[in-house]
C-alpha cells in the first residue's frame, strides 16, 4: 500500500501542470515567425538601399577627383609652357564640343589633343573648356572640366535632366590660373 502525503500530492499536481503549461508555450507560432520575417526584410531593404547609395556617391566623389585632377595637369602644361599660355591667342584655348587637333604640330597642340582625350576617356561625357582674361595687366585661364553626373540613385527632376543630356546633368569644377 503505497501512503501519499498532502504535500506531495500537491508537488505532483503542480509538476504535472507546469509540464503541460511548457509543452504547450514551447516554440514559435507561425505568426510570430512572419512577423520576424517582414521585419528582417524591411531591414535588408534598407541596408541595400544604403549601399546603393554608397556606391553612386562613391562614383561621383571619384569622378570629381579626376576631373580636379585633369584640370590641374592642364594648368601644369600650361605653365610649363608659358610663352603660348600668356598669348591672347593662345593654342591652348578650347570650348566645350572641341575636337582634339588629329596630328598636333605644336607642343600647346599636343597638350591640347592629350588633355581632351584623357577627359573624354577617364569621365563620362567628359569635356574641358580653356579661356582666358586679362585683369589688371594679368592674363588669367580659366580651365573648366565638365562631366555628366547622372549616376546612381536620381529624383524624377534629375533623371529628366539626365535623359534630356541639358546643362543640368552636368557638374563642373574650374581651375583659375594665373600667369
Amino acid at each position: 500500500v503505497y501512503c501519499m502525503s498532502r504535500q506531495n500530492f500537491n508537488y505532483r499536481i503542480l509538476s504535472r501542470s507546469a509540464k503541460a503549461q511548457a509543452s504547450f508555450q514551447a516554440g514559435f507560432s507561425l505568426i510570430e515567425v512572419m512577423v520576424t520575417m517582414v521585419i528582417l526584410s524591411f531591414g535588408m531593404l534598407g541596408v541595400a538601399g544604403l549601399l546603393v547609395s554608397g556606391v553612386s556617391n562613391s562614383a561621383a566623389s571619384e569622378a570629381s577627383a579626376k576631373a580636379s585632377q585633369l584640370a590641374a595637369d592642364m594648368a601644369d602644361r600650361i605653365r610649363a609652357n608659358p610663352a603660348v599660355g600668356l598669348s591672347a591667342s593662345s593654342e591652348y584655348l578650347t570650348n566645350y564640343s572641341d575636337v582634339p587637333p588629329s596630328t598636333p604640330t605644336t607642343i600647346a597642340q599636343a597638350d591640347k589633343k592629350v588633355w581632351l582625350e584623357a577627359l573624354a576617356a577617364q569621365l563620362p561625357q567628359g569635356d574641358g573648356q580653356i579661356t582666358n582674361a586679362v585683369a589688371g595687366g594679368a592674363r588669367r585661364l580659366d580651365i573648366t572640366v565638365r562631366w555628366n553626373n547622372c549616376l546612381g540613385t536620381l529624383n524624377d527632376v534629375d533623371r529628366t535632366s539626365c535623359t534630356n543630356n541639358s546643362a543640368n546633368a552636368f557638374k563642373t569644377i574650374t581651375f583659375e590660373l594665373r600667369l
